[in-house]
């Protein structure tokens, strides 16, 4: 078996165990949110004899903007409970610095670009 086939065989291996690891927790992880208290939002801690256990109860919440836009009126604006927070625009970002560099070079400054992880996905040949 070459270096490579070994590398690769070995990341199947310990992929198929963190697999396995992953499930276990979170079928623990449950057991563990049965057997105490946990709020309704927000972060509880418990202790027992040996141990300290924090459970927290995120809530999700978000806002459809066309429905926003028919109901914002309701309230008075400094009521309103919606942020409107800038996000970068991967397609127009890479369509501007191909397409229009001068007009990047203009507002290049304000955006960051940054390799994120790099995904790796094996699979067994029959």
């Amino acid at each position: 078996m070459s270096n490579t086939d070994q590398l690769l065989a070995d990341w199947l291996e310990q992929k198929q165990i963190e697999t396995t690891a992953n499930r276990n927790r979170i079928k623990i992880e449950a057991e563990i949110v049965a057997a105490f208290e946990a709020k309704d939002e927000g972060a509880i801690t418990h202790k027992t004899e040996n141990y300290k256990v924090t459970l927290n109860q995120p809530i999700t919440r978000s806002v459809d903007a066309n429905a926003w836009d028919m109901v914002k009126h309701r309230l008075p604006e400094n009521m309103h409970p919606v942020s409107m927070v800038p996000k970068a625009d991967a397609k127009g970002m890479k369509y501007l610095a191909q397409n229009e560099p001068t007009l990047w070079a203009s507002v290049a400054e304000a955006f960051t670009t940054k390799p994120g992880k790099v995904g790796v996905k094996v699979e067994k040949l029959a």
